[in-house]
């Protein structure tokens, strides 16, 4: 027997090694899926110990009292409001003013050099809004107080407290120069429509922070207002509000920027709800020690709003 080393001409006929190759190629295709299929099941370790329910660290609602029957009278000035609120929370007013969202200050800090030092909107220059207090009348419609207009503010007296600000479920409430609430707004509505903290209540300072919708901050804009399970997946696919992660203490809010802050005040974390092996997979698992959640699980920010970076 012999082989010719020239190729014949093709006469357009299909060989038997040909045919034979059309029926064996998918056969052996899945041989070697089969094979490592069970090579991934056999070498896959065994989970110790099952994923946490993050449901059972979830906190109890709060039980909610309907003020619209415990409000009476006319309401004439946010003070009023405020005198009001304490005659049944009498030490609500004394919290808040503990709590940075009043003082504009962050924890004390020590210097090189050994000076304390507290940091905050009240004495920082950053590349937005350049300082507060130059146009504090302005930028203290988002403070939680009433009247600030000027470096003589008087941060001891409790009825300059904004408990509506945190508090109003009416949608109507808002503030205008030095915090005061605007002229049209319905005080007593609003007081009798209080209750825990909404989107809406968080949004309304912190969604447009440093003077604009997504200005400076990826992921706080307009979007979280009412976003889909794309843009947050608490939110979105669980009407998470901001103060089911964010939980608060005596008017502490836990959370601050993970990057910058001062201090050891109370951070979010997933671990406040979700296990440190959260996954049903050890391979996963094997990476929560020294990769971020949000690596995998917030990849990306500002969605829909883009952020502006910085001001010319």
């Amino acid at each position: 027997m012999w082989f010719s080393t020239e190729t014949a001409p093709y006469d357009g006929s299909v060989t038997m090694f040909q045919k034979s190759a059309l029926w064996l190629t998918p056969l052996i295709a899945a041989v070697l899926i089969g094979i490592a299929g069970g090579a991934l099941y056999v070498t896959r370790p065994p989970r110790e110990v099952p994923a946490d329910d993050p449901w059972a660290r979830m906190p109890p609602p709060k039980p909610h009292t309907d003020h619209s029957k415990l409000i009476s009278g006319e309401l004439k000035t946010g003070p009023d409001v405020t005198r009001k609120c304490l005659e049944c929370h009498p030490d609500a007013a004394k919290e808040v003013m503990k709590t940075e969202h009043w003082t504009w200050l962050g924890d004390e800090a020590v210097l090189p050099d050994g000076r304390v030092v507290q940091i905050g909107k009240r004495n920082v220059i950053n590349n937005f809004c350049i300082h507060a207090l130059p146009n504090i009348g302005e930028c203290s419609s988002c403070h939680a107080g009433y009247g600030w207009e000027d470096e003589h503010y008087t941060f001891d007296e409790e009825t300059n407290v904004d408990c509506l600000v945190c508090h109003d479920h009416s949608n109507t409430y808002a503030k205008g120069e030095a915090g005061h609430p605007l002229p049209d707004v319905d005080l007593v509505a609003a007081a009798k429509s209080v209750g825990s903290p909404t989107r809406v209540n968080c949004g309304g300072c912190h969604f447009s922070g440093a003077g604009g919708d997504g200005v400076k901050h990826g992921d706080l804009d307009s979007s979280l207002y009412h976003p889909t399970e794309r843009i947050d997946v608490h939110m979105g696919r669980l009407d998470f509000a901001c103060v089911t992660c964010h939980r608060t203490e005596h008017h502490q809010i836990a959370g601050c920027s993970m990057s910058v802050s001062t201090g050891k005040r109370p951070r979010v974390e997933c671990t406040d709800c979700h296990a440190e092996r959260p996954h049903n997979d050890d391979r996963l698992d094997g990476h929560t020690r020294s990769v971020a959640c949000q690596t995998c699980h917030i990849p990306r920010m500002a969605i829909d709003v883009p952020t502006q970076m910085y001001w010319d």
